[in-house]
């Protein structure tokens, strides 16, 4: 699935789930994930965003758009689909694949993160992180690459909410905490 917005708030969890247990339960998983990412890609513009909430779109031209990007989807795409615009649940659309890739991962044993480093990492050094990891946790792991001068050297991973900070950035901020901290014999 092509990178999207991680925030996912309760009510796209609520349909994601509700798509995900009617794909896994019809086999349909695979279709259904593809659709989910091609078609929600572009919701996560902040103007298709914003087109989607105004109030002066009317629904009978929302819902039009809605059957022309549904038409060659999966019948349970294109019933979520009609059930998001007979709701005008438009807004979910934008959050919606971020919390169906969590059900997709989770049932498949895989763990998504991001490596910050100061530098840009290739596939290979990207290969051994995520291979480490893997050993670690005894999940799949798939890591988004980030730069980030601020880190100054070494890499900074997030992955299912923990992060492992092993940048200079981190060692320094760690050392700054000590010294702050520290019983110096003051008179």
């Amino acid at each position: 699935m092509a990178a999207q917005t991680r925030y996912s708030g309760p009510a796209a969890r609520r349909y994601a789930k509700a798509l995900f247990l009617a794909a896994a339960e019809g086999d349909a998983l695979a279709p259904v994930s593809a659709d989910v990412d091609a078609l929600w890609a572009p919701f996560a513009d902040p103007r298709a965003g914003a087109w989607l909430a105004d109030p002066r779109v009317a629904d009978a031209d929302k819902r039009r758009v809605f059957e022309e990007i549904g038409a060659g989807c999966h019948a349970l795409t294109r019933g979520l689909l009609q059930v998001l615009v007979r709701r005008r649940r438009h807004a979910v659309l934008a959050e919606l694949p971020a919390a169906f890739r969590d059900l997709v991962d989770a049932h498949q044993g895989r763990l998504r993160g991001v490596v910050e480093s100061a530098r840009a990492l290739g596939d290979q050094e990207r290969s051994r992180i995520e291979g480490a990891f893997a050993a670690q946790t005894g999940k799949e792991v798939v890591l988004e690459i980030r730069e980030n001068l601020e880190l100054l050297g070494g890499i900074r991973v997030t992955l299912g909410g923990t992060r492992y900070d092993g940048s200079a950035r981190g060692r320094l901020d760690k050392l700054r905490t000590r010294l702050a901290h520290a019983d110096l014999g003051g008179r």
